[in-house]
Order: structure tokens, then C-alpha cells, then sequence
């Protein structure tokens, strides 16, 4: 399938320019349009620890917030300082950064015991996934961070456990573990604990998990987390941390109904084979006669099928999960994927993956002069020029193909980098100028400027997009609190909390989930 023969010179010249550019894309643009989904809620709460001072008890319009714990919000207070200011590229650079230094270490890891050529495979795989490449990439949300953190504690299993260093296997798995807790709650667990079952179950030595090392880890663990949380009961009572965590934990696994659930247990397989491609077009190797016998001879790739099996089992029955809560497992899939495929010799796939290959090719070089005529893209700036760079992508893609001999896995690599190119040249500018978001930072940073020095409250328990709240925040610098009474200044409400016994002018009209929303000033 993917012959075993050393890179050749021309395969190194094409996968080192193609990283070269991937960096590049990973980051290009990537400030330029304002935040939405969930990443203003994380600009929110890191913002108001800093204007309150209070690196502790993380808040949400000077709400107490007990959804996350504030690990990843330290992470973008210390991205905030790195770059001297509270701006759309800062708020998303650790979680592109975090993704790129996974890549790198899965690299060092899977070198050590499957060598240089299936590392470089394996590493450049995950960092190409599809769903991560044109989608988790582009936002600042936790999980990619919190893959790097979980993923990292998984090989520090097998490494460790390999060279029977139980106590530092032990120390930082549970330390990592900890850090995984306070950026995403209780989900680190289930992810620590099948993975040292599966490992020292398989290896028979369940009884080490009864030793002095596996308890000084858990009081490691206990010790991070519950000074976290005794700093936090200084401010405030720590009640509400628990209720929300487990309620949300259960609400995942079995909201739903019957239904969604079988829709579930079909769809959710299929999307992770997606979000893993290009990896993902080689899994038919894994259905051969004789593979299970292949995966157990390589200790790290029967325990890479192992930890992913029992892990993903989790999520594959949980009816709300999403498939970015499986990222720390990605590496596990990849992994036997990659092993089987350059032990494949079959003649047939390998022609089949070849065809593959020249039909994408052929595709991506009549879709990128199209780019000059597709509609809603004649506002993207300088297109002409990424569809001239796009085209000599095509032709050095063709090159290497036929005149060189590059193999069809590593061209589908570059495909996968001329995408995300594609994708950071023209997405952010649509984002920037044609989407909700940019309405809602427009209208946050109008209300900023017009009440700047002046008081602002919500008034009531009024709800509106957190994109204008994070502007009106980040310019303002402060918390836009809330408050039930009206003294003076300025403030935003619904309709039915308008002033009925005082003089108000509405500055603005606007709206949330269909909900009228009113930016007034007392007169």
C-alpha cells in the first residue's frame, strides 16, 4: 500500500516546502475576523479575571461561570500578555500552537519504537486531519489544548511503563491528568483510568496499579485539584463546581432519545473517519486477513488499538458527544492505520489509492480557476493571486506525481495543505466582512465607543450574542455586569424591562434568538 523504501530526495523537498507552507496557513489570517461560537465566552471569562484581578473564580458578565474550570483561560490571559494586547489572533494562537506541538511530539514519540518513516507519517497525518485542518484550526477553543495535555499523558503511559519507571509514569500522568481536569472538568478521568487498566491489564501486571507510585499519582491529582479549588473557596463557595460538572456529564450521555441515539451509534464511527482523511482512506487496510496478528506484533500499535478501542467506546455511546471530544484519541487511530498500510504489499490497493490520487489531482486543478467566477467571492481581496499560487500547487502536485514518482499518499498530504491554504486565503475574509459576527463586533464596538467612561449595565436577565459582549468588554475594559435597578448611565434590556417611569432614548434596536433587544440612555 505504502512501500517502506526511504523518502526520496524529491519526497523530502515537497513534504519540507509543504510544512513550510502549512505553517504558514495555520496562521495566516488568522486575527482578521472577529470571534464566534464559543470563542468569545473564553475571551469573556479570561478577560474578567484580568480587569478583576481575580485569577480564580472565572466569571461570565461578572457572573460566577462553573462550566470549565480556568486552565484555558490562564493559557489566553498568558497569550494575551505574550502579544500586548486582547486580540482575535492572541485568543487563537495556543490552540493552533497546541496542535502543532502535538504533531511534533506524537513525531518523537512514534519515532522511538516505530521509526523515522512511519513517525514522519503518522505525525504529518494528524496534523493534516481533516476536521482540525479546516474547522478546530481556525478557532480559540479548548480542545485542541486539551488534546495536547490528554494525548501527551497517554504516551507517557506506554513510555514510561515500557522502561518500568512506574514512578514518574505514575507522577505525571496524574499531573497531566490534573491540568486536564481544570481545563475541561471531569472528563479527564475516564480518559486516565481506561488507559492505565488497558496497559497494565494487557501487560498482566494489574497489581502495579496497587503500589505506593499509583498512589503518590492520585495524591498528586488530588493535590492540584483541590488546592485549585481551595483557592477558589477563599472567594467563593465551591458548591456549584460539582453539581454543574456532573449534571453536564449525564445530560451527555443520555439526552436524547432512543432514536438519536442509533443515528449515534452509525454516525459518529463514520465522522471520525472523516475528520482523521487522509488517514482515514487508508482504514480498508485494517479489515485484511491476518491484520489483528500484525497490530499485536508492535507492543505500541496493539497498545495505540487498545487505548483508542476502549476510550472511544465512551464516546460512542454517548448520545451528545461531539466528535472533538475523541482529539486526544486521533493519534491512536492514525497510528495502527499508518503500520498496517506500509506493511500492505497488496499490488490491487495500491493501484486503487493510485487512481485516487490522479482523480484529485484533476479536480483540484479545475477547482482553482473556478475560484474567478464563484459568487460571494468578488469581495475576497488579491483572489486572482491565490488562485495563481493554487495553480502552481497543481502543477509542481503534478510533477512530482508523474515525472518524479512521489507516492500517492504523500500527494495526497499536499492536497490536504493546498486546502488549508485555500481555506485560510479566502475564509477569513468572508468571515471579516459578510458574517453575523462581524454585524455583532460592529455593534459592540460602537456601544464601547458611546458609553466609554460612562456606566453600562444589562438590566434584568437579558441574553445577547457574546461576540458584542466580548467587544464592548475587551475596549471598555471591565465586566459588563448586570443589575436589577435603574440609577444612571446607560443600559441593555428587553423590551418589557424599557423605563416606564422615567425619561430613555434607544441608541439602538437589535436582536437575539428573535428576542428584541433595546441599547437605551437615561435622559
Amino acid at each position: 500500500m505504502i512501500d517502506q523504501r526511504p523518502f526520496s530526495k524529491s519526497e523530502k523537498q515537497l513534504l519540507f516546502g509543504g510544512l513550510v507552507l502549512l505553517i504558514f496557513s495555520f496562521f495566516y489570517q488568522l486575527g482578521i475576523y472577529p470571534l464566534y461560537l464559543e470563542e468569545p465566552r473564553r475571551g469573556i471569562i479570561a478577560l474578567e479575571m484580568i480587569f478583576q484581578d481575580n485569577f480564580w473564580v472565572p466569571t461570565q458578565t461578572g457572573d460566577l461561570y462553573f462550566r470549565k474550570p480556568p486552565v484555558y483561560n490562564w493559557v489566553l490571559i498568558a497569550s494575551y500578555k505574550l502579544f500586548g494586547q486582547y486580540s482575535e489572533f492572541a485568543t487563537r494562537f495556543f490552540s493552533v500552537l497546541s496542535h502543532l506541538i502535538l504533531s511534533l511530539l506524537t513525531f518523537a514519540f512514534v519515532k522511538r519504537y516505530l521509526g523515522q518513516f512511519r513517525a514522519a507519517l503518522v505525525s504529518i497525518s494528524l496534523l493534516v486531519s481533516a476536521d482540525i485542518l479546516v474547522y478546530f484550526s481556525t478557532i480559540g477553543e479548548i480542545d485542541l489544548f486539551y488534546a495536547l495535555i490528554t494525548t501527551t499523558a497517554m504516551f507517557a503511559v506506554f513510555h514510561f511503563g515500557e522502561q518500568r519507571k512506574y514512578w514518574q509514569l505514575f507522577l505525571i500522568v496524574y499531573a497531566l491528568t490534573a491540568i486536564g481536569f481544570l481545563t475541561k472538568g471531569l472528563t479527564s478521568l475516564p480518559f486516565t483510568a481506561i488507559t492505565l487498566l488497558v496497559y497494565f491489564i494487557q501487560k498482566k501486571e494489574f497489581k502495579t496499579l496497587l503500589r505506593l507510585p499509583h498512589i503518590s499519582g492520585i495524591l498528586v491529582f488530588s493535590g492540584l485539584v483541590g488546592g485549585y479549588f481551595f483557592m477558589y473557596s477563599q472567594y467563593q463557595d465551591v458548591s456549584g463546581w460539582w453539581s454543574t460538572l456532573l449534571s453536564e456529564s449525564a445530560d451527555k450521555a443520555t439526552k436524547g432519545g432512543f432514536l438519536k441515539f442509533l443515528n449515534h451509534l452509525v454516525a459518529f464511527p463514520l465522522e471520525t473517519i472523516k475528520n482523521i482523511l487522509p488517514a482515514g482512506l487508508l482504514l480498508p487496510v485494517l479489515f485484511k486477513k491476518g491484520t489483528i496478528a500484525k497490530l499485536k506484533s508492535n507492543p505500541l500499535v496493539w497498545y495505540s488499538v487498545l487505548v483508542f478501542s476502549f476510550n472511544f467506546l465512551i464516546y460512542w455511546f454517548s448520545i451528545e458527544a461531539k466528535s472533538r471530544y475523541i482529539y486526544p484519541l486521533l493519534p491512536f487511530l492514525i497510528i495502527p492505520i499508518i503500520y498496517i498500510a506500509t506493511n500492505a504489499k497488496e499490488i490491487r490497493w495500491a493501484k486503487v489509492y493510485k487512481v485516487a490520487i490522479t482523480v484529485f489531482l484533476i479536480l483540484f486543478s479545475l477547482i482553482a480557476p473556478i475560484g474567478f467566477f464563484v459568487d460571494g467571492l468578488e469581495n475576497v481581496d488579491n483572489l486572482y493571486v491565490y488562485v495563481v499560487v493554487l495553480l502552481i500547487i497543481a502543477a509542481i502536485l503534478w510533477y512530482m506525481f508523474l515525472a518524479k514518482g512521489v507516492r500517492p499518499y504523500i500527494i495526497m498530504i499536499c492536497l490536504m495543505v493546498a486546502v488549508k491554504f485555500t481555506f485560510s486565503s479566502i475564509v477569513p475574509q468572508t468571515r471579516q466582512k459578510e458574517t453575523g459576527a462581524a454585524e455583532d463586533k460592529t455593534l459592540g464596538l460602537e456601544i464601547a465607543e458611546i458609553t466609554k467612561g460612562q456606566p453600562l449595565h444589562r438590566l434584568g436577565d437579558v441574553r445577547m450574542s457574546l461576540t458584542i459582549v466580548y467587544y464592548i468588554e475587551r475596549e471598555r475594559e471591565e465586566p459588563l455586569y448586570q443589575s436589577q435597578t435603574l440609577k444612571e448611565g446607560y443600559y441593555i434590556c428587553y423590551s418589557d424591562d424599557l423605563p416606564k417611569d422615567r425619561p430613555y432614548s434607544i441608541l439602538r434596536e437589535f436582536a437575539y434568538w428573535g428576542e428584541p433587544i433595546y441599547f437605551i440612555s437615561l435622559d
